[in-house]
């Protein structure tokens, strides 16, 4: 690789390591409509560290889901590049990317996206049969890691037997099957109750404390944004302003960043 990563633009958080997991470099994404270019992002910088758990906020049409598809391996950067680790994503093939997503990366949508017709094991199973273990290897991991997500009682109820926070656990559970070093959650409590959202807060928080896994959040959930290590702010494709948790004061319906 020629060129050296950006610097981060503030020291890494409490709680985080000081090893970067995700560099953003130069980062543009240009859409070109007839004669009228359009840019989603505009030469951003990032860096993520392992263990770090951050909050990526913004209006809609802001850049915070072409980002947060960037991050994730699911778009490519029109300049610059991301990378994961020593692997340079603009540099991969599309079989080396589906590689990456499968094996360092678990993704949380906000609509769950479980297959209604399979059970609970099932859903979390897949992604490591796709990796290439047995029905049998899969399913006892499957259940080892629905137990951890407090769903050891529901493995073989599909999705339309379960509560809007209980698939949100199976949803986090089928990211964490293939023990990835980053979670996706994009808005993952925005379909649920306070009481379940503030549960699948607290398992996305431990997995960065306990774990060392870093959590990258799309969200505007005051509650996950009061967890967050770091917050990112991006507006019109910029990033506004990067700040440590301590530096941001959270209240109902506001959320004041110091300068």
């Amino acid at each position: 690789m020629s060129e050296e990563p950006p610097q981060a633009q503030s020291a890494p958080p409490s709680g985080a390591t000081t090893t970067p997991i995700v560099q953003v470099c130069g980062v543009s994404k240009i859409y070109r409509l007839r004669e009228e270019t359009v840019y989603a992002l505009k030469k951003v910088d990032l860096t993520i560290y392992q263990g770090e758990y951050l909050s990526i906020m913004g209006p809609s049409g802001s850049g915070k889901s072409t980002l947060f598809n960037i991050v994730g391996a699911l778009d490519k950067a029109s300049e610059g590049y991301a990378q994961i680790g020593d692997l340079r994503l603009t540099e991969l093939s599309p079989s080396q990317l589906s590689h990456v997503r499968c094996n360092y990366i678990g993704y949380v949508f906000q609509a769950f996206n479980l297959i209604p017709s399979l059970s609970a094991l099932r859903n979390v199973s897949l992604p490591r049969i796709f990796m290439g273990a047995s029905p049998e290897e899969a399913d006892a991991k499957a259940a080892e890691v629905l137990e951890s997500v407090g769903l050891g009682h529901r493995l073989t109820h599909t999705p339309d037997e379960l509560s809007g926070g209980q698939q949100q656990r199976v949803a986090i559970a089928r990211a964490l099957i293939n023990e990835p070093v980053i979670i996706l959650a994009d808005e993952p409590t925005a379909n649920l109750d306070l009481n379940t959202g503030s549960d699948v807060i607290k398992i996305l928080k431990n997995l960065s404390v306990e774990k060392g896994v870093t959590i990258i959040t799309a969200t505007h959930d005051h509650k996950m944004l009061s967890q967050s290590d770091r917050v990112v702010r991006i507006r019109e494709g910029e990033i506004e302003a990067i700040q440590n948790r301590d530096e941001l004061e959270i209240e109902e319906g506001t959320i004041e960043f110091s300068h």
